[in-house]
């Protein structure tokens, strides 16, 4: 059974904690997201891995063949690590990234970030005021005239909601007719961007307004708390539970996102340590957000 490490290092992490609670806290996510990716692994592996006993977890025939194959793979990645050469203290690598991509980043990754990093720090720059130099940007544009880049993966917007607002209002019968609903609404610089135009045009087309807010992390923080619909990047969920995605947006197609490490710090062995990690770690959480 050949499974990516992404994939097998999640049933490592099943199998050690018997448990999807123990394994969500050891790797960053919420039971419920663990379980919806181990049903992905095991429709990729066109078998179950898993059956419950006693409240617990325990491997099939087949589960135990990919433990056995995530084991030797996770003794050649620590491996791997132990080769790294050490990199001397130093002052933060500035990484400058979006809000909600961030937060959701670190938090499904801090245990493989704490790992891989080692004594080289982050400092994430989120902010839309005042643009401050850093050595490595998380960003939608392909390049820039003092750095080089590559391809870290896709996020698409999807039409969101908490379990509660749902059972209060029930499901949209169709996008674009969301009438007799309220949302989220941007505004400021959110409300050129993609999602606010689209929320914008709800509006006009008959929904309510519950909120305004320029503020993407208020706009998270209010649509988990039932306020209303609003539009957010895939992976939300994990960083707040209660969110249902209630449908896809096919009008705001996925955005591209790209790693740019700015001048000097393309030779730097702290930066350039940082920007493989975040490569691994973030393109592993894009690629999961893109199945669903």
């Amino acid at each position: 059974m050949v499974l990516p490490w992404e994939q097998l290092r999640l049933v490592l992490a099943i199998a050690r904690h018997g448990a999807l609670a123990g394994a969500g806290r050891a790797l960053g996510m919420s039971a419920a997201v663990l379980e919806q990716e181990l049903r992905a692994v095991e429709r990729a592996a066109g078998v179950a891995l898993f059956v419950r006993e006693d409240g617990r977890l325990l491997p099939t025939d087949a589960g135990w063949s990919a433990l056995r194959t995530g084991e030797r793979m996770a003794e050649e990645m620590a491996r791997v690590d132990r080769a790294l050469p050490r990199i001397p203290s130093g002052p933060p690598v500035r990484v400058r990234a979006d809000e909600i991509l961030a937060a959701t980043w670190i938090q499904t990754a801090a245990a493989e970030l704490t790992r891989r990093l080692g004594n080289v720090g982050l400092e994430l720059v989120t902010g839309r005021g005042r643009r401050t130099e850093v050595d490595l940007e998380v960003t939608a544009r392909a390049g820039a005239e003092d750095g080089s880049s590559r391809a870290l993966g896709t996020v698409a917007q999807a039409l969101h909601a908490s379990q509660a607002y749902l059972l209060d209002h029930g499901r949209p019968p169709a996008i674009g007719r969301l009438t007799g609903h309220r949302v989220v609404l941007l505004t400021g610089a959110a409300a050129r961007t993609e999602a606010g135009q689209w929320l914008l045009q709800a509006v006009r087309d008959g929904a309510g307004v519950a909120l305004r807010t320029d503020s993407i992390p208020v706009l998270l923080s209010a649509v988990g708390a039932g306020i209303g619909l609003g539009v957010l990047p895939r992976g939300s969920d994990e960083l707040a539970p209660e969110l249902i995605r209630v449908a896809e947006l096919p009008e705001l197609p996925p955005r591209p996102l790209w790693l740019v490490t700015h001048g000097s710090a393309r030779l730097s062995p702290r930066p350039r340590r940082a920007a493989q990690v975040l490569e691994q770690t973030l393109g592993a959480a894009l690629r999961r957000w893109e199945r669903g």
